[in-house]
């Protein structure tokens, strides 16, 4: 990208860094941001760490989930080139493949390794993290000392939404999605094989046809209907989608059912839900018929790029990703398809500021010059762009008067992907396609997406202490058995398993755990209303 281009959208995003949708383009894609926390104005957009001591180099360890790109490191070399010039500092990356989080993640934060940055999010565990006193308090004087810009261009809401019993933990992105729901892809020569048409997928009982058909069928040719894990599965589709829930995203695991709680006045736990029930019972129909193999359980591979290696027929991902994967995919001669099977009245809600972002440690040495780090990394746009999306002309072409990006020649090896850094701000831009059902599928959730003032929920987060010890319980049972339900491994006993989960969660003291929501949840809309 020619510099002066550079230099301008970069004065752009310091001065307008204001909330809106990471959906298309149009203005019904975009969202409120409310007002922000610092003023544009008091940072020097030249030099704006003048005042800050960075004469000692310093080398900084930080951790993201995802699989590494294969072109990672000449790309991290250029990255720490710029990092090294501002802020007399290096990154160190490493990474946690998505397969691998419930595992290694506690284990990197447990490990008492110097580290200074980690990916974090509300479906990453953040509150739970939180008390387990991994990440450090940031103050506002922090982070208007280390992080100037991002302070100064974040909208309250967004650092509203990583209290922890008042207190900030995390550095959110700086937009919150309008489109963080997944979709099927299909690799339509194998759908084709077995008597299916593009026109034959249309809803999830279309869709479960299709697994079953396929179901162990292509084994021996070592590919699999859907082969999954233990956390990339087929649990969005499965019962999210499928029974238009949304999640409250104060907590984890608590639901509204859209379909006959159209003003979400009626929470639930998910997992004692008679549609969670149902859900599980799929599953291990699924298991039984081998959509998956039956060691899927250990499997640690990114769904899509067993996709992509033609080891199983059909994978799900979110739109924004999909729409650089799936023309990376055709490369490769695999003939995907994305299909749109949202039951009728499906309406989508945005996803939360605190869906990405990054969290400093509590026992990083350096945690001043981590925090400035990741100021640069989110405000400086070369360094931004390097990060989320490669090298310009080779991973990505960028079309600067829509803001969008196609693929490259070499795409597959760095897609244009923000989220794994927890940096994605509101100009990230959008992939261009002429995918017919993607625009489709893009536009039909636009169009009926929940408007900001229909969530009365937005700023609410639940407070655990009260509950702490109810709560250790909760979050180990869900741990310990849902992974198992999840691939169905309970097979024909799944309906006494769950009956046996149930009890124990309410033996756990669910009962005083959701009383003590409902009673917060309700203190929060006498608050606010």
């Amino acid at each position: 990208m020619k510099k002066t281009i550079a230099l301008v959208l970069a004065a752009m995003m310091l001065m307008t860094l204001l909330l809106s949708g990471c959906g298309d383009s149009t203005e019904s894609s975009k969202v409120s941001t409310g007002a922000t926390t610092g003023d544009t104005a008091n940072v020097d957009p030249n030099n704006p760490y003048a005042n800050l001591d960075t004469s000692k180099e310093v080398n900084l360890i930080m951790y993201s989930v995802a699989d590494e790109p294969l072109d990672m490191a000449e790309i991290l070399k250029m990255a720490n080139e710029r990092i090294k010039t501002a802020l007399n500092a290096t990154l160190e990356l490493y990474f946690i493949p998505s397969a691998e989080f419930n595992v290694k993640y506690p284990l990197v934060l447990a490990g008492g390794d110097q580290l200074d940055l980690i990916y974090t999010g509300n479906y990453r565990d953040y509150r739970n993290y939180v008390e387990k006193a991994s990440f450090m308090e940031l103050t506002p004087e922090f982070l208007q000392t280390n992080m100037p810009q991002t302070w100064a261009t974040l909208p309250e809401s967004a650092w509203e939404e990583t209290y922890v019993d008042g207190k900030i933990y995390m550095v959110p992105r700086n937009t919150a999605e309008i489109f963080p729901d997944r979709g099927p892809f299909v690799n339509m020569d194998i759908a084709e094989k077995y008597g299916f048409t593009a026109d034959d997928i249309k809803t999830y009982d279309d869709f479960k046809k299709l697994l079953l058909a396929i179901g162990d069928k292509e084994s021996g040719n070592g590919m699999y209907a859907h082969y999954q894990s233990s956390t990339s599965n087929l649990q969005e589709l499965g019962w999210r989608y499928r029974f238009n829930l949304i999640n409250n995203q104060a907590s984890d695991y608590v639901y509204y059912c859209q379909l006959d709680d159209p003003k979400f006045e009626n929470p639930f736990f998910l997992y004692t839900s008679d549609l969670y029930k149902e859900y599980a019972l799929g599953m291990a129909e699924y298991a039984k018929a081998g959509v998956w193999p039956s060691d899927a359980i250990s499997n640690t591979n990114s769904i899509s790029t067993l996709f992509q290696n033609k080891q199983s027929a059909v994978t799900y991902m979110n739109y924004y990703n999909g729409i650089t994967w799936i023309e990376a995919t055709r490369e490769k001669g695999i003939k995907a398809e994305l299909f749109d099977i949202y039951p009728e009245g499906y309406r989508a809600l945005r996803d939360s500021f605190i869906g990405d972002g990054m969290a400093i440690p509590s026992f990083s040495k350096k945690p001043e010059r981590a925090a400035v780090a990741l100021d640069f990394i989110k405000n400086d746009y070369e360094t931004y762009m390097l990060l989320a999306g490669g090298f310009e002309g080779r991973h990505y072409i960028y079309d600067e008067a829509t803001n969008t990006i196609s693929n490259g020649p070499e795409a597959a090896d760095y897609v244009f992907d923000g989220w794994a850094w927890g940096i994605r701000h509101k100009d990230f831009p959008w992939p261009k396609t002429d995918d017919e059902r993607i625009n489709a599928a893009n536009k039909h959730l636009s169009e009926t997406q929940v408007k900001d003032e229909e969530w009365p929920y937005w700023g609410f987060t639940f407070d655990y202490a009260p509950v702490s010890a109810e709560w250790a319980v909760i979050s180990a049972l869900v741990t310990e058995h849902s992974a198992t339900f999840n691939l169905g491994g309970y097979g024909d006993n799944t309906a006494a398993e769950w009956e046996s989960f149930v009890q124990k969660l309410k033996d756990g003291g669910l009962d005083k755990y959701m009383e003590e929501w409902n009673k917060q949840r309700t203190e929060f809309l006498e608050a606010n209303a």
